[in-house]
């Protein structure tokens, strides 16, 4: 059961090995080159989010399915974050088209049955034969009846594309560069055009578009394998080519509808290398300057290279890799963000590196992963794994595009050998698709995607770091832990990071936290967890002007009034024993153990001591103790003690003063507002008043 149900849509991972790996840089080129050009089709101008049919419901998508997903996705706040595609993918059309009363002819390898010219069945090979099917693809009516609205009749994908449209979504179909489709229903190769303008007039927005070439192997006369490479048009045109000719038909059926453009997806990283003696002479990846550039390995056609390299000429989003599953695996560094961090150059607006469907929420709907079947395919996504998964997509600047049941339990039932289950997602889950700052790094308009800090992980397990910079000068930072088995501590600093500034305020996306980072970036990671923060710099500061001054000043709590409020003292004045704590309590001009200087140290940090010349102190020291929440307090000098030196810097704008401790890396806050309360130090916060002190006199 498994095997025939799961999706089988691409030739064997050998051929893209091959098309990658083989000698030579024979590269193909006909006549000047001409300038490459993004599609610029005013598309998909952020990366797309919504939903495909493929991996809940396969071949066995129905229209009331589709419905149901549209209704869900609508009252469960999906449409509104951003999720606002749904895309039919293969299965939804006859196999035959309107010009024909039966289903395709084909070999028994799938390959489409072609001839020549006298109407002789030829095998196609050799790059000649010529389809014999016309007219229009033809929705199963089994599945996707026609529907009657206002007194008009509309098939079962008009009707789609409209009911859509009227929940505020856009609607998406699946179609193919070849004569077949993955699962053998008609291609769009050869009719681009009627396909196109069928698209269009149904009200499709959005086109997943596959390739699929089935075929026996080819022999060149050079004696090379060339594998499976297809046969006909799927071996004189290249990829490259194929594509471009669809995406021209339908900006051409857009304009003279009158509608939008289409957002068009390829959903194929090309596994085959393509046949180059049968490559047509005027092919147009054979002149493209990106695709010369990036040379043509020998045995390989131009066009065939990794979609990374010139998908976003000629569409919208381009797969990067093959279809994953429900392994994590798929979506870390020795799967496809190795691959994404590959071809930055594919990522801007109008062009997107898809890194395929979601796997957030999706359950198997042909088992039960430890009951029914042992399969890891059939495991669910973790909390953690799926937060990890929605993360290293956002950071990449990927498409989100779910693969989860988006429906009701009671609409996504199963059963098999006795075990019912459904497959609908849950809370938790759906909380992680929408988290309102995953998807905010996801659809940032700076469009640049996320960069590795420091080296490539030295093993599948290894700790990764990401980058990426965010329209408004913020600053994304994702800690992956990439260990199945075992949290770990992941961290950077602000320096691997490229952040010189003095410090940064940041928002823990999944932990919704804040705090402040002045040195190093780190958290404990769950076994393939992430974290994930949103840096913004500090106001512009300096170091303190009371810095080195010589003279003794009163600085001001923030909270407890400010100047003329509460200020920082020596608790139970100078008469106190060394060691006693430091707190807050209404300013006294005549009070030094309300006085203080700051003395720098020839390492940059600074010396804070009171103003206080008794029996039992001497200018004692402010010093911290290990912890968040633990009390400052006094004691003699002792030079090189990080707990008794600080960081002090102030603002430009407002002149208040920041107090970091070195020793702990902690920021000099108060733990109240009235009179006595104990200083403390805490996590630094930018919104925290207590952090924010004021030069009093």
């Amino acid at each position: 059961m498994r095997a025939e149900q799961r999706r089988t849509t691409r030739l064997p991972s050998l051929l893209l090995t091959l098309a990658l790996t083989a000698p030579g840089l024979g590269v193909l080129a006909l006549g000047a080159a001409t300038p490459a050009a993004a599609v610029g089709n005013g598309a998909a101008l952020t990366p797309p989010m919504g939903w495909n049919s493929w991996n809940s419901l396969g071949t066995a998508v129905n229209e009331q399915q589709v419905v149901q997903t549209i209704d869900f996705m609508s009252a469960n706040g999906l449409v509104q974050a951003g999720y606002n595609t749904v895309t039919i993918d293969d299965g939804w059309s006859l196999s035959h088209r309107s010009g024909q009363s039966t289903d395709l002819v084909k070999h028994p390898d799938g390959s489409l049955q072609l001839y020549d010219i006298n109407g002789n069945p030829v095998s196609g090979t050799d790059g000649t034969g010529i389809d014999p099917t016309s007219g229009d693809l033809l929705p199963d009516p089994d599945g996707f009846p026609a529907q009657t609205v206002n007194g008009q009749t509309l098939n079962g994908i008009q009707y789609l594309a409209r009911y859509a449209h009227s929940k505020g979504m856009k609607f998406g179909l699946y179609a193919t560069d070849t004569y077949t489709t993955c699962q053998g229903h008609p291609g769009s190769l050869g009719h681009e055009t009627t396909d196109a303008n069928d698209f269009v007039s149904w009200g499709v927005d959005y086109v997943k578009y596959d390739d699929c070439p089935y075929g026996p192997q080819i022999i060149g006369p050079d004696g090379h394998n060339y594998y499976t490479q297809g046969e006909g048009k799927e071996l004189t045109r290249s990829m490259y080519a194929r594509v471009q000719t669809f995406q021209k038909a339908l900006d051409a059926a857009s304009a003279a509808q009158g509608k939008g453009k289409v957002t068009l997806s390829v959903s194929a990283q090309p596994v085959h290398s393509g046949v180059p003696y049968l490559l047509d002479a005027d092919d147009p990846a054979r002149t493209d300057p990106v695709i010369q550039a990036a040379g043509t390995p020998q045995y390989s056609s131009p066009g065939y290279s990794p979609t990374g390299v010139w998908c976003g000429q000629v569409a919208n989003l381009c797969r990067i890799g093959g279809d994953r599953d429900s392994e994590l695996d798929g979506v870390l560094y020795n799967g496809q963000l190795q691959t994404a961090l590959k071809y930055p150059g594919n990522v801007h607006p109008g062009s997107w590196n898809d890194m395929d469907m979601m796997f957030t929420g999706w359950n198997d709907p042909y088992g039960v992963y430890g009951v029914t079947t042992t399969c890891v395919c059939a495991k669910s996504f973790t909390d953690d794994e799926s937060r990890t998964e929605t993360s290293v997509l956002s950071m990449m600047a990927s498409p989100l595009i779910s693969g989860a049941d988006l429906r009701t339990a009671a609409q996504s039932q199963h059963s098999y050998n006795g075990v019912n289950w459904s497959t609908g997602i849950d809370a938790g889950s759906l909380a992680v698709l929408k988290n309102p700052g995953v998807i905010a790094i996801d659809q940032d308009t700076l469009a640049e995607p996320a960069t590795l800090v420091g080296a490539a992980p030295a093993s599948p397990t290894a700790p990764v770091v990401l980058k990426r910079r965010l329209a408004d000068g913020d600053t994304a930072v994702l800690l992956v832990n990439q260990d199945p088995a075992n949290a770990r501590t992941v961290s950077t600093s602000l320096a691997a990071l490229g952040l010189t500034g003095p410090g940064y305020t940041y928002k823990d996306i999944w932990g919704g936290g804040t705090g402040r980072f002045t040195d190093t970036v780190g958290a404990s990671v769950a076994p393939h967890g992430v974290a994930l923060y949103r840096l913004t710099p500090l106001p512009t500061t300096v170091p303190a002007a009371v810095v080195g001054d010589g003279k003794y000043h009163a600085i001001g709590a923030g909270g407890t009034g400010g100047t003329g409020g509460q200020v920082l003292e020596v608790s139970g004045t100078c008469s106190s024993a060394v060691g006693s704590l430091a707190d807050t309590n209404t300013w006294w001009s005549t009070h030094t153990s309300e006085q203080w200087t700051f003395t720098p140290n020839p390492d940059g940090t600074v010396r804070i001591s009171d103003n206080c010349d008794t029996g039992t102190q001497v200018h004692t020291v402010l010093a911290a103790g290990s912890a968040a929440g633990n009390s400052a307090y006094l004691l003699n000098a002792s030079p090189g003690n990080p707990w008794q030196e600080w960081r002090v810097l102030q603002n430009t704008t407002t002149g208040t003063l920041t107090i970091t401790n070195v020793g702990n890396g902690l920021t000099l806050d108060t733990s109240g507002t009235t009179p006595g309360s104990t200083v403390v130090t805490n996590q630094p916060n930018g919104a925290a008043p207590g952090q924010a002190w004021t030069v009093t006199s």
